[in-house]
């Protein structure tokens, strides 16, 4: 017994108890076809208020930062560029609703709701293939949408659900072909725009190309020099996206972008020393390091129902078991060579099919319980579902402390009360990694005071030189970070939270 009160996980048990009482009637009482759609609706009731209360308001911090800014002006994020994310971006932050950062986040929640309701849909496919009925699917999509990773990632403006949307719509497209003359088109087509969005987008190549073979052995037919020509069109088509990058780059820096550039922004080509491909054979310290992921989203027992969910797939369906399974083993091979700090997000793919299988598994479970447990005896087999609702929910006020960004304004208020007093126009102020974010986000996405020189720089000495050739210039000069060794030289006065720093005396007040 804990008798310390904890709101969060009193409220989570009172709205998760609601919603329950409500799936489980649905399962019992409504139809199957009506079932298998008020999943969505279910889905969506339970996800969609956890995102939205527990999502920032306002700009948030690196990349998410960087996306808040870029987005709304079309400019140019770090590589590989991201034109999917920042042409879809744009249209929401034409909502007239919210600040543009939550406009955004927004945006990144949508997709992440949808990659949900398609990890539903899937595993709704494989389940009724199985035997059972959609609750494991959608249990299986409950438990994604709150895993840490998952849930941190729906919440603020980040590329990774939209990557997981159209991974997702990858995976139903290769469990659904039927005739592989019109899959192939369909399935070139989405991974060339998913591509646009996330480079990992290759590791789909194999189990999509497995899939068209599988299904051309089973229908055969003839591969015409037209259909090799038509299927690289519709693969190319949508990469036609990355035309984004030279025009904006002449748009936004004034100078073409050249093709040794593009080159290099559109294959990553600064991160390139992070991808060790041999990792996997000597640091055996990255089968802890992604197994820890794995473990720290997903917890023990969940884990054992998706093993559960691998075995049973590839005995009763083995071909959606393999590509799969050659689908996870994709995006995990990356994540053991990758050597960067958040290394997390680049699992996402890989835990989306980790979810299928825990549907799978619960399939398992509950086709195991229904010979167990027939009709005379069936208060046991009814309390699975249940059952197997508890090791999902049981961590969510803990994941809901880690990811929970309501209450941070990403010192947009502080932002604001700088920019709102009366500074020189035209004006300079030199910022740290810190303070850039909200001073830049506000001029950059909100129109405020458009005539002041915002910057971030490398070191204290790109500081001092920035400093002293603004000032020699005859610039007014605005810190907001420290800088050393300017005693002596420069005179200094406090304009609010600044610092303006002077050759001359500075007697007044500001």
């Amino acid at each position: 017994f804990n008798p310390t009160v904890d709101p969060i996980h009193s409220r989570l048990i009172f709205a998760a108890s609601l919603w329950l009482t409500g799936l489980l009637w649905a399962a019992i009482i409504a139809p199957p076809a009506t079932r298998r759609r008020l999943g969505i609706g279910f889905l969506l009731a339970a996800l969609l208020p956890v995102y939205l209360i527990t999502m920032p308001a306002t700009v948030g911090r690196a990349d998410t930062f960087e996306f808040q800014v870029v987005a709304p002006q079309l400019g140019i994020a770090h590589p590989t560029g991201y034109p999917l994310y920042l042409l879809l971006g744009k249209l929401f932050t034409l909502l007239p609703l919210g600040s543009v950062a939550w406009r955004l986040n927004v945006a990144t929640m949508v997709y992440g709701l949808a990659a949900l309701c398609m990890v539903y849909l899937i595993g709704q496919k494989l389940s009724e293939r199985l035997g059972q009925t959609w609750l494991p699917a959608f249990l299986a999509a409950v438990a994604f949408g709150l895993t840490p990773t998952f849930w941190s990632q729906a919440i603020e403006a980040e590329v990774y659900t939209l990557h997981g949307l159209v991974v997702a719509v990858v995976l139903w497209q290769i469990l659904e072909i039927r005739d592989w003359r019109l899959a192939i088109g369909r399935l070139a087509a989405t991974i060339g725009l998913g591509l646009t969005n996330h480079l990992t987008m290759v590791f789909l190549l194999p189990p999509a190309g497995l899939a068209v073979l599988l299904a051309y052995w089973r229908q055969r037919g003839v591969i015409s020099v037209k259909l090799v020509g038509k299927t690289a069109v519709f693969f190319l088509l949508p990469l036609l996206l990355y035309a984004y990058l030279p025009l904006r780059w002449l748009a936004v820096n004034g100078e073409p972008m050249g093709l040794r550039r593009f080159v290099d922004w559109v294959v990553g080509g600064r991160f390139q020393n992070a991808l060790q491909w041999t990792a996997w054979l000597h640091d055996p310290t990255r089968y802890e390091v992604v197994g820890r992921l794995f473990l720290s989203n997903w917890g023990w027992v969940n884990l054992l129902i998706a093993l559960l969910g691998v075995g049973y797939l590839l005995i009763r369906y083995w071909e959606a078991g393999l590509l799969l399974l050659l689908t996870w083993f994709g995006f995990t091979f990356y994540a053991l060579n990758y050597y960067v700090p958040d290394l997390a997000v680049f699992l996402l793919p890989a835990h989306l099919v980790v979810a299928i299988w825990w549907g799978v598994g619960g399939t398992a479970v509950l086709v195991v319980g229904s010979r167990a447990w027939n009709a005379p005896h069936p208060t046991p087999y009814s309390l699975l579902p249940t059952l197997l609702l508890l090791p999902l929910l049981l961590p969510a006020p803990a994941t809901w402390r880690q990811v929970d960004r309501s209450h941070s304004d990403g010192l947009v208020t502080w932002g604001m009360g700088v920019l709102n007093q009366p500074l020189a126009a035209n004006a300079a102020i030199l910022a740290d990694s810190e303070k850039i974010a909200p001073l830049y986000y506000l001029q950059q996405a909100e129109g405020m005071r458009p005539d002041l020189d915002i910057m971030v720089l490398p070191d204290e000495a790109t500081y001092r030189a920035e400093l002293d050739s603004r000032i020699a210039a005859g610039q007014t000069v605005y810190l907001a970070r420290f800088v050393p060794g300017l005693e002596g030289i420069y005179h200094l006065r406090s304009a609010g939270p600044l610092t303006e720093v002077s050759t001359q005396p500075l007697a007044s007040v500001p």
